[in-house]
């Protein structure tokens, strides 16, 4: 079965059976030192979704909670849902047991799916909890390693791994959801910045995997292995990492905790072609010299996005694939968990420097201010109309869409403009914006003109209230190591009033050795915000 042949029916299961790409790589994950082919994955699956069956009498329309990072485990626990028709609710592995809670009981979760260094009591909780060994998955040498520095902390629960055991009877045939049924949950700020619930069909992960010809720079065929850090919580982790990987047969090199030496390491030895991240990883792989110096000739693509990109980290990254010996470039996209993920993306074939990119298939944007439309280059609120919406948010009868002529449209609460040939520019989340004195400052201006100065790794610039302005700006800094505060303070305040109105110049500007991150890398800037 071929891309174009795709059924908008098909489940995730069945389309990653389907080898739409009719591929021969046999290899489909490789997790610290050990590898597993598709069939050995399929046949785990199968077994897996037949045991959950029959044991927590699990049926069509159910939904499961799955707590766990990027793991064999977490991809064996979504496939079999999903081939039972069931819904998986996907929450961040690091959640508190009490909002984990809450979600399980928002979602009618059937059974929690929760790994071994998850902080918590299986007693806490009122449904069954499965919980995984991470190193079971490992290579002998890595699982010794793994247990001896790391200590289980997620008391009690069933081991998981005894459900992957065959039944030795014929498997279950996967189920089919309608075009109206979730398939999936990913929780979100939402475009009104509340916490949210999004529930998405099988068909927008499918659909949007399809396109992958569109945004690779090669063939389907080049394509081997794609390096994995992106957790399966995140949009893109779950559907450009995971899915694309069993639906185009390539290797998922899976990692549990992003480390920028053994990461570096990973993905040179695997041979990786296709790296995918959050700024943040690409700085601190800039800084590790196994990567700077190392073999990168099998790069083929690098997708960075989910936070604020300095053109400088472009730059500096791609001048360490050219110097390792990749033809590869670095491309920025732009898409929200209401779209699955990416809808927006540089790639080889349509690239313009700042860009967040140029709409896939079936993708357009407008710019909207007041009520109406505005031409190529003013700044306004971008609207999308995409075949990647997601079906609502659960439980919360807001709607972030609005008709416009007939057509659907989702406000997405960005700032940015479009130039005369449909590239996107970013400007900034309207909740981000700080007005001072009543006038719109765009905190990702002020962290560029700050990135831009020699001495500076990171920048992030918030609101501070203020009794005549209403709010200032306040700018947290992470120095490079090594740079004198003193002079980099003054170096800052000289480019902020050259490059920014004078609105934007920070009134105060705090160091520290290491600004908050998530888990998935980006900066911390409600925490930030609080301080």
């Amino acid at each position: 079965m071929k891309y174009e042949k795709l059924l908008p029916e098909l489940s995730m299961y069945e389309a990653a059976r389907a080898n739409v790409a009719d591929r021969k790589v046999r290899t489909a994950v490789s997790f610290y030192g050990k590898k597993y082919t598709f069939d050995e994955i399929f046949r785990l699956i199968d077994c897996l979704a037949d045991n959950l069956a029959q044991e927590f009498s699990l049926r069509k329309g159910d939904t499961v909670t799955l707590c766990a990072p990027n793991s064999p485990q977490a991809l064996l626990a979504f496939y079999a849902a999903n081939k039972l028709g069931i819904k998986v609710n996907l929450v961040h592995p690091y959640i508190p047991p009490e909002k984990l809670g809450e979600s399980i009981e928002r979602t009618g979760s059937k059974i929690l799916f929760v790994y071994d260094l998850y902080k918590g009591d299986a007693s806490a909780f009122s449904v069954p909890v499965l919980v995984s060994n991470c190193g079971y998955f490992m290579s002998f040498a890595a699982k010794i390693y793994y247990r001896l520095t790391n200590k289980r902390t997620m008391r009690g629960g069933i081991p998981f791994e005894k459900y992957l055991k065959d039944r030795r009877a014929p498997h279950k045939n996967a189920e089919r959801f309608a075009m109206e049924e979730p398939a999936v949950y990913l929780a979100s700020g939402g475009t009104t910045g509340e916490p949210k619930i999004i529930a998405h069909n099988n068909f927008v992960f499918n659909n949007l995997c399809s396109k992958a010809e569109e945004f690779l720079s090669e063939p389907l065929d080049q394509y081997t292995a794609l390096y994995n850090v992106l957790p399966i919580f995140h949009g893109f982790g779950l559907c450009i990492n995971m899915h694309m990987c069993m639906m185009m047969r390539a290797t998922n090199i899976m990692c549990i905790k992003f480390n920028a030496k053994m990461s570096a390491n990973q993905i040179i030895k695997q041979k990786a072609n296709i790296l995918t991240g959050v700024p943040t990883m690409f700085l601190k792989l800039l800084g590790e010299k196994t990567f700077t110096e190392g073999d990168l000739s099998n790069l083929k693509d690098v997708y960075v996005g989910g936070d604020s990109v300095p053109d400088s980290l472009v730059q500096d990254f791609n001048a360490a694939l050219e110097r390792g010996g990749s033809r590869a470039k670095m491309y920025i996209g732009y898409g929200l968990t209401e779209t699955v993920t990416v809808c927006l993306v540089n790639t080889i074939r349509h690239n313009r420097p700042s860009s967040i990119g140029y709409p896939l298939s079936h993708t357009a944007v407008r710019i909207y201010r007041d009520g109406k439309e505005l031409p190529a280059g003013e700044v306004g609120e971008i609207y999308l109309d995409t075949d990647q919406f997601m079906l609502g948010y659960l439980g919360d009868e807001y709607s972030p869409f609005a008709e416009i002529d007939g057509t659907k449209w989702l406000k997405t609460g960005d700032y940015g403009w479009l130039d005369a040939d449909g590239f996107l520019y970013f400007k900034q989340r309207i909740k981000n914006m700080i007005k001072v004195s009543g006038v719109p400052v765009y905190p990702s201006e002020i962290e560029a003109a700050v990135l831009s100065v020699d001495g500076v790794k990171k920048a992030c610039a918030v609101g501070m209230d203020d009794a005549v302005r209403g709010q200032v700006v306040k700018l947290f800094v992470e120095p490079k190591e090594g740079a004198d505060e003193g002079a980099l303070r003054e170096k800052i305040a000289a480019a902020c009033a050259e490059k920014l109105i004078a609105y934007a110049v920070p009134k105060k500007i705090v160091f520290r050795e290491k600004l908050p991150v998530n888990l998935i890398g980006k900066i911390d800037r409600k925490q930030l915000e609080e301080e």
